[in-house]
């Protein structure tokens, strides 16, 4: 790096100067110098002009030469009456011109080696500049996987402690809690499907996702102007490829989303997805496992865990209860003559006639084959009593309509028997018991000709 500066400032100064005029000079000098010592002057004068030649360009150092050719020539001739100096004189030009080769040969090398250490340079320049582009590159790519690492480490722990819930808010709630731990920001709201919601109307009919640098200056929604929201963001969210709803984030700064924030939300659907998914299919089987297959009214498994929990209800507040079983007379004759699928047809009937007739408080059950149980709480026997014989006048009116076949429909009457036991604080009572009675009751009802209300008594 020396060298080349120095050789760099010797060749500024030698253009800037010009070697036409240093050459004059120098010739000048040795001409002069001849008269006194021309034979120690002419190597001396020799040197400078060796020096002009080392750093001069092809078109100078080949008039450098001429003028040493021309110079030697005219001192041997000069010398030409003086033997000894003259050969002298014609040994030191030898020499000198020797001296030109060597260097031309150590100039044409030495170029030749900087050309290579150049080329060689600017090669190993370029592969450090494509391996640091790589290293980048992979460092990009590396940063890249550590995030998307991290983001499913992420789901991976809310999906952990994640736990089946048939609370649809709730769910709906952690799927939002899910989306701000993800992104990082913003406020975020998993919305159902409404008509009246602009945002999943425009997003359901357009089916691309929209994202809102500045509320206040987007014409597609005037109505939303006023509010302070600026940002918006919205994803649809799809079940089993079924619309479903959206996705939305807001903010109350501008430009606050992005487009990696719209590309991390495509990551996320999937799983918010499978988590509604997930909720729904349980939902369903939970509902399945509890319900009666054939008249849609819960179980007799399920009613008895229910009785457990509004027994346990009874002793802790002063509040009565009250629980009944029907039982359809005769119904046996109906599966006998028509066929248990019109028995199976007049239990949906009675089922849905029963539904309609109870309070929603109220619960009903198909606890057997052909009973059905209900409990009704904040009720007393004198409340109960009323309710149930409605129930019995509203059977014993109907006419039920049995399919029988490529038959016409049938239409036939039925009647049913209820018995029905009354409870309070006062009188603790175990699920066991309460069973037992009401069956008594029941049982008491059918004694006395069926087709009528019985209350169970101690007497």
């Amino acid at each position: 790096m020396l060298k080349e500066k120095i050789n760099k400032n010797i060749l500024d100064i030698v253009s800037t100067i010009g070697l036409p005029v240093c050459a004059g000079v120098f010739f000048v000098v040795w001409i002069v110098n001849l008269l006194k010592h021309p034979v120690i002057n002419f190597p001396l004068i020799a040197i400078p002009i060796i020096a002009l030649y080392y750093f001069s360009g092809n078109i100078y150092s080949g008039i450098l030469i001429f003028i040493t050719i021309i110079t030697g020539i005219l001192d041997i001739a000069f010398f030409i009456g003086h033997k000894s100096e003259a050969q002298l004189v014609f040994f030191e030009c030898i020499a000198i011109m020797c001296l030109y080769l060597i260097l031309e040969m150590y100039k044409d090398k030495h170029i030749a080696i900087k050309n290579g250490f150049f080329e060689e340079y600017d090669t190993l320049n370029m592969e450090i500049i494509l391996k640091e582009s790589a290293t980048l590159e992979n460092k990009k790519r590396t940063n890249n996987l550590l995030r998307q690492a991290e983001n499913f480490r992420k789901i991976s722990n809310i999906l952990q402690s994640f736990q089946a819930s048939l609370n649809e808010k709730e769910t709906i709630h952690k799927c939002e809690d899910i989306v701000y731990n993800f992104i990082g920001k913003g406020s975020w709201k998993l919305k159902k499907y409404k008509e009246s919601d602009v945002f999943s109307f425009y997003v359901k009919n357009t089916t691309l996702p929209l994202m809102i640098a500045n509320m206040s200056e987007d014409r597609r929604f005037p109505s939303e102007r006023d509010n302070n929201k600026l940002s918006l963001i919205a994803v649809p969210v799809e079940l089993n490829s079924v619309f479903w709803g959206t996705l939305q984030g807001t903010s109350y700064l501008k430009d606050f989303f992005s487009e990696e924030d719209l590309r991390q939300l495509s990551l996320l659907l999937g799983t918010i997805s499978a988590i509604l998914n997930n909720f729904y299919s349980y939902k369903k089987l939970q509902i399945l496992a509890i319900t009666d297959g054939v008249t849609g009214l819960y179980t007799h498994a399920y009613f008895s865990e229910r009785l457990k929990e509004e027994l346990n209800r009874l002793q802790n507040n002063n509040v009565s209860l009250s629980l009944a079983i029907l039982d359809m007379d005769f119904f046996k004759s109906v599966n006998d003559q028509y066929g248990h699928l019109a028995g199976d047809s007049l239990l949906r009937q009675i089922a849905t006639l029963l539904c309609s007739k109870f309070r929603k408080t109220d619960f009903i059950a198909r606890y057997g084959g052909d009973e059905f149980a209900f409990m009704m709480p904040h009720t007393n026997s004198k409340e109960a009593s009323k309710v149930l014989e409605k129930i019995r006048l509203v059977i014993e009116k109907e006419r039920f309509f049995l399919t029988i076949g490529s038959l016409s429909p049938v239409r036939i009457k039925t009647t049913g028997s209820i018995g029905f036991v009354s409870l309070s604080k006062k009188n603790p009572i175990s699920e066991e018991d309460i069973i037992k009675r009401a069956d008594v009751a029941l049982y008491k009802a059918k004694q006395s000709g069926r087709n009528r209300v019985a209350e169970y008594s101690d007497e």
